[in-house]
């Protein structure tokens, strides 16, 4: 299998109508909680995982978020902008940043997620299990979503948002909530449409199960949130500010803000 990964793709092409009107003048990704941008915290994990070379998709007002990371240099990473004149949904967004990456196993990770996830964790998992792709999974209690990842005692997946599940004999299956972080194999994607819409569960993921590929779960129970909403961007920035959320969180706070004072 392969070596520890050193690229990532962070999804950051999003219209963000959750957060309108502020989306309107601001890219999500760009938005501030604890005064930090939500695109620094998830850039600051892959930095001291070691990963270096960052490809980050664009649509919506793509110039603010180029404008204000550059090429990288200055946080000590190679970022290159996947752009899309029409949006492609993450399978499609996916897909074609890939196109220009090497063929190597690739973290995703959504650009308005806040979590402390442990990538070289995971990436230890994705290695020993021999899987296509590990998606890191959150507690189904996390959020009010209607659809799970189910996976057995091994970790691994056996269905996906409700979709086929894999053939054979089903053991008794844990649901978890897909957190919008995986760990792929780049193959998974050969012969996808350039340049066509998709989703990433419904037109990559759930065909591979069918085929037998096989997936893994990486189980997170730690601080996560997705930040889409304004409801919940307000809650957890006055939790980080009011320092009333768990010391780790609040530890990788101060770390990004002390990172982005020094290098942005």
């Amino acid at each position: 299998m392969s070596k520890f990964p050193q690229q990532a793709i962070v999804l950051a092409a999003g219209l963000g109508t959750r957060l309108r009107p502020l989306t309107d003048v601001v890219p999500k990704p760009v938005l501030p909680v604890g005064g930090v941008s939500i695109l620094l915290f998830n850039l600051y994990l892959l930095k001291q995982a070691g990963i270096r070379d960052v490809t980050i998709n664009l649509h919506h007002l793509p110039n603010r978020i180029r404008k204000l990371f550059r090429d990288g240099k200055s946080l000590g990473l190679r970022l290159r902008y996947s752009f899309e004149p029409r949006i492609l949904g993450t399978a499609g967004g996916i897909a074609q940043a890939l196109l220009d990456m090497a063929p190597r196993p690739t973290f995703i990770l959504n650009g308005d997620i806040l979590f402390d996830l442990d990538l070289k964790k995971m990436a230890e998992v994705h290695r020993r299990s021999g899987a296509r792709a590990t998606l890191a999974c959150i507690p189904k209690d996390r959020a009010q979503v209607s659809s799970f990842v189910e996976f057995d005692a091994a970790g691994r997946i056996r269905r996906i948002a409700g979709g086929p599940a894999l053939e054979g004999k089903i053991p008794r299956l844990k649901e978890a909530i897909f957190s919008g972080a995986h760990l792929l194999e780049p193959e998974l994607f050969a012969g996808y449409p350039r340049h066509e819409f998709g989703c990433v569960i419904r037109q990559v993921y759930q065909p591979a199960l069918q085929r037998g590929e096989k997936l893994q779960a990486h189980e997170h129970r730690s601080s996560w949130w997705d930040l889409g909403s304004l409801g919940e961007l307000k809650r957890v920035d006055r939790g980080l500010w009011r320092r009333e959320l768990s010391p780790p969180i609040l530890r990788l706070w101060e770390q990004v803000r002390r990172w982005a004072a020094l290098k942005l």
